[in-house]
């Protein structure tokens, strides 16, 4: 490990380094939606925002969302390595897995028949993004529930801007990985419109570990369809619509579970998400109005001819629903003042089915959406001051109202300071919540109608240098406190909400860019524990009994340490190549009814090359986990070993 280390490090010292931006003037200029939810120059807003533009993402080794982000200061994406079609996990600087809120185009994206209703980033290919704006901390003011740790933002490609125009990627990689990517795009003097289809295929690998080298663990693979439709009105009217219809669908086989195979699991998944949404500028500002529909099925079929357990057959389906409506609007009062207000409503639904042939007979369960469903109504303000002398202000509060538990209020408040165009400071202090989702309340078993939402207070502080032109650097701290967050209760078999969580990190971003070198680095520190109800077993009963209070880490699967590093050098005008390492310290793995495990720690590395041929056509390659280290991300379950990929992009 340590020779794999020192020579990716070399090779990073001789490729030079690669910065996040094309320069730090450029990207303080960059203007970014996700901060206030309304256009403002990065520079102009304290919030803690990484923006990740679609060159990075056309200059990476990374063929999936989850990848990307796992490369990301604070975030952790476990499973998105692992074999075709992993659900990937999302860990927010620490936060479980819900409190992030993803955004598609601006608009929440939800499974609402989920335990933590957190969204499936399988459904969006990595090819389809334009950029993606993450913002971090306590969000809930502007966004809502689930944006206790943060935001990300994923905005997709829009019209290239031509008449009439095309694209093409076509890619071939290890484990017999296929992908089609055609997009067609056009505009007239009134409309533009843009029509994409991607299909993957893959033959994969097995997902569970095979410790005893049975050698008959089959592969498990996966096949999707992507399809995106969308019509609007072109940019710079005064009048503003357009709306979208998009559908993610794939199938992919399972395991039984860690370290065992399974030869007839399967899972299909799909998601449907419909948009529409006008806006109207007027004198000062804009308001804007929006409408969204997010669906997402999944059906389980296991007939194996062994189960896990008892079970000899086991069919089960899963429906979310969620619908989300918005009216608000960005005012400039003054040249230094704006006002932003608005107010949403949300609807989630869910139906669930469970069935099971077993020696002892069958076993049906089901969820309906006519009890499992609720609403939320929000309004929400707050006001931006930009002054001419470097100093930044925003402050804002929302009430939102619950059809289960009432009422609740967050606020946030953000300073911010330029001194001398070279260094930036920002504070932050924002309360957010989550909202106890649709299993947490229904679910017949473990099901808990009186739960409470979680609450969560951050505060952080956060430096930038800006003092030389070709280095960016920006070292933030943050801690967090969560209340009544929602936890499994093992006497009583229900969720409740338990007594307190703390977490807390260190984030240091830097990146650098001289003529054709330049280089990308971020390190996080993270630690956090639980305070909640102590559960000891009883051999006597066969159950569980509480006994006061514990205190533990929670950071399952998540490293305290964390290191990621990007070189890169312009070799000439048509040839790019960049290396890529990540390192990730001791995890934990949780286990039920047992001590967590031990992961230990591990490093991989990625190189990539593109030839542009000309201004159409591109070629690429990645040699991606080079060294091939082995290493597991989620207890018993395989992830990629030595892999390449290659395909070339084509628009013209």
């Amino acid at each position: 490990m340590t020779k794999k280390i020192a020579l990716s490090c070399l090779l990073l010292a001789s490729l030079g380094i690669q910065a996040q931006s094309d320069s730090t003037t450029k990207a303080l200029n960059e203007i970014v939606v996700t901060a206030n939810r309304f256009p403002q120059k990065q520079i102009k807003t304290g919030k803690i925002l990484t923006v990740i533009t679609r060159k990075q993402i056309e200059e990476s080794a990374f063929t999936q969302i989850g990848e990307l982000l796992n490369s990301q200061a604070g975030i952790n994406v476990i499973g998105s390595n692992n074999a075709p079609g992993t659900n990937p996990d999302l860990y927010f600087r620490g936060a479980g897995t819900g409190n992030a809120l993803i955004l598609v185009d601006g608009n929440p994206a939800y499974d609402a028949s989920t335990i933590r209703s957190t969204f499936d980033l399988n459904f969006i290919p990595l090819g389809e993004i334009e950029r993606i704006e993450i913002l971090k901390g306590g969000q809930s003011t502007v966004y809502g529930s689930d944006a206790v740790a943060g935001v990300i933002n994923i905005i997709t490609k829009e019209n290239e801007g031509k008449k009439i125009g095309s694209t093409l990627h076509l890619s071939n990689a290890s484990y017999k990985t296929n992908t089609l990517d055609y997009g067609f795009f056009g505009s007239n003097k009134r409309l533009q419109y843009k029509l994409q289809y991607q299909r993957l295929g893959s033959k994969g690998f097995s997902s569970a570990a095979d410790t005893a080298s049975k050698k008959t663990f089959d592969k498990d693979g996966l096949k999707q369809h992507f399809y995106r439709a969308e019509i609007g009105s072109l940019a710079g009217k005064t009048w503003e619509w357009k709306t979208t219809a998009q559908l993610s669908k794939y199938a992919n086989d399972l395991d039984e579970t860690r370290y065992e195979d399974a030869k007839d699991s399967r899972v299909e998944n799909e998601n449907l998400q419909l948009t529409a949404g006008v806006s109207r500028k007027i004198n000062g500002g804009v308001i804007r109005s929006n409408f969204s529909i997010n669906n997402s099925e999944r059906k389980y079929l296991d007939d194996s001819l062994f189960l896990n357990g008892f079970s000899k057959y086991i069919k089960s389906d899963f429906t979310g629903r969620s619908y989300f409506a918005e009216i608000y609007g960005s005012f400039k009062i003054s040249e230094s003042l704006q006002l932003f207000a608005g107010a949403d409503h949300r609807w989630q639904n869910t139906d669930q089915y469970y069935f099971s042939v077993s020696s002892f007979g069958d076993y049906t369960t089901s969820l309906s959406k006519d009890t499992a469903n609720i609403n939320v109504s929000s309004v929400m303000g707050s006001l931006v001051y930009n002054g001419e002398k470097g100093f930044n202000v925003e402050s804002g509060i929302r009430y939102n109202n619950h059809s289960r538990y009432g009422n609740n209020f967050t606020y946030t408040f953000n300073p911010s300071y330029v001194y001398q165009d070279k260094l930036k400071f920002s504070f932050n202090l924002s309360s957010a919540f989550k909202s106890p989702t649709l299993y947490q309340l229904y679910d017949g078993y473990s099901g808990e109608r009186n739960l409470k939402p979680e609450t969560s207070i951050t505060s952080e502080l956060s430096v930038q240098w800006l003092g030389i032109k070709d280095v960016t650097a920006r070292a933030t701290v943050f801690n967090r406190t969560i209340k009544n967050g929602i936890d499994y209760n093992y006497e009583a078999n229900k969720y409740f909400n338990y007594n307190a969580q703390r977490d807390r990190g260190l984030e240091l971003e830097t990146g650098y860019r001289k003529a054709l070198w330049n280089v990308s680095v971020n390190y996080t520190y993270l630690k956090g524990n639980v305070t909640t109800t102590n559960f000891e077993y009883d051999a006597n009963t066969y159950g569980y009994v509480a006994k006061g209070d514990t205190v533990y880490s929670h950071l399952f699967r998540v490293p305290q340490h964390s290191l990621n590093a990007t070189a890169g050098i312009q070799v000439n005008k048509k040839f790019y190549l960049s290396l890529s390492q990540r390192f990730s310290g001791k995890r934990f793995e949780p286990r039920y009814a047992d001590s967590p495990v031990e992961m230990k720690p591990y490093n991989t590395t990625d190189l990539f090359g593109q030839y542009t041929v000309n201004k159409n056509i591109r070629v690429y390659a990645s040699l991606k986990n080079m060294f091939n280290s082995k290493y597991e991300d989620i207890l018993g379950y395989n992830t990629r070993g030595r892999n390449y990929v290659v395909g070339f992009r084509l628009g013209f």
